[in-house]
């Protein structure tokens, strides 16, 4: 009885010690992550002071400026953008459904995702100049051009993608329909047919030709099925038509 008593009251004290350990870390990553958003917050607004107001279990809540511009946000409760794990295009889908349902204004978007940037993702938005920091679609474009997702990265998602392990085919397919639309909004195209299948067909003649041409063409930029078959007409013009070398 004895023994058992002594294991109990170990148990409870490695318990107890556990759980202080683990309050012990949670208040240094909320001490990290409230660093982390001051800095934001003097990139984001310049080199004004600053206070972080306390929250209810005194620790830091809301970053707020001292003076004549206040800042009353509360911080998304997300988790943040980890690279290595997270997919950048479905992690900014989110953001932007959770800043629309909870009524944020957009000109808070920027230093909002900024808060859950780590990494290469914080560089970027550490590079905007002065004038760009607060322009959500600048740092999003620059985020997307970051880590590849132009025009040819989501035509390669799109065209490569195969079903993820527990993934439903639903899904997949709603995942497919949405490269699809962001490889048409990075090519310049409308949301119908016609423009849709102008995409198609530019890109499947663009895959028709020889690495010189398709060089060629990357270098003249981006270029409607009209410009794009002009330019070829003149290259070849210039450097004479491919010429038919299979043996008969």
């Amino acid at each position: 009885m004895k023994k058992q008593l002594e294991r109990e009251e170990r148990e409870r004290e490695k318990a107890f010690e556990l759980e202080k350990i683990r309050l012990e870390k949670e208040t240094e990553v909320q001490r990290i992550q409230s660093e982390h958003d001051l800095k934001v917050a003097q990139m984001h607004y310049g080199n004004g002071e600053l206070e972080a107001e306390p929250d209810e279990n005194g620790g830091q809540g809301d970053i707020r400026r001292v003076g004549s511009r206040p800042i009353a946000m509360k911080a998304l409760k997300l988790p943040p953008f980890n690279e290595d794990k997270d997919d950048l295009d479905g992690y900014l889908t989110r953001f932007e459904r959770a800043c629309a349902a909870f009524e944020v204004k957009q000109e808070h978007w920027s230093m909002q995702l900024a808060r859950l940037l780590q990494g290469k993702s914080l560089e970027v938005y550490q590079r905007l100049s002065d004038a760009d920091v607060g322009k959500y679609d600048v740092l999003k474009a620059q985020l997307l051009k970051r880590f590849r997702l132009t025009e040819g990265g989501y035509r390669k998602k799109f065209k490569l993608s195969k079903l993820e392990v527990g993934e439903t085919p639903d899904q997949f397919v709603d995942r497919l329909k949405r490269y699809l639309d962001k490889w048409r909004e990075m090519a310049g195209h409308k949301d119908n047919y016609d423009d849709l299948k102008e995409m198609v067909i530019r890109d499947q003649y663009f895959l028709s030709c020889d690495k010189s041409l398709q060089t060629f063409l990357k270098e003249k930029g981006k270029l409607n099925l009209k410009d794009m078959c002009k330019a070829l007409n003149d290259y070849y013009d210039a450097h004479g038509y491919p010429t038919d070398n299979r043996e008969h």
